[in-house]
């Protein structure tokens, strides 16, 4: 009679590596979306402090002037990259301000209104 013996086959050995590939993949694709999302919160909050700032420039300066608008504009693309554009547009005493920018293909805007002008 033959002994049995005891040990893993070829193909048991080849299953666990796939295995453990794929909780690897998994695991490293877990992280890139990760910092993409890490990423895309900065370039938020950048954001909101470029449209705050500017609405309190305007605010402590009790106008909009055009030098402040195009330092603001200079500023916007230098912070969130080359796409990135600031548009200012008032109306009654309201300021409304805007900034766009892109991630990757997808274009993104966030906007902020006050009441800054007399």
């Amino acid at each position: 009679m033959w002994a049995r013996e005891g040990g893993m086959t070829l193909l048991e050995v080849l299953v666990a590596m796939m295995v453990l590939a794929l909780g690897v993949f998994m695991a490293a694709a877990l992280q890139v979306r990760g910092l993409q999302a890490s990423d895309n919160a900065r370039r938020e909050g950048q954001a909101l402090q470029l449209l705050q700032g500017m609405l309190e420039r305007v605010r402590a300066a009790g106008a909009l002037s055009a030098a402040d608008q195009a330092a603001w504009q200079i500023q916007v693309p230098a912070v969130l990259g080359a796409s990135a554009e600031g548009r200012v547009s008032h109306s009654a005493g309201w300021l409304m301000l805007e900034v766009h920018w892109s991630v990757g293909a997808e274009r993104q805007m966030l906007g902020l209104q006050g009441r800054a002008l007399p």
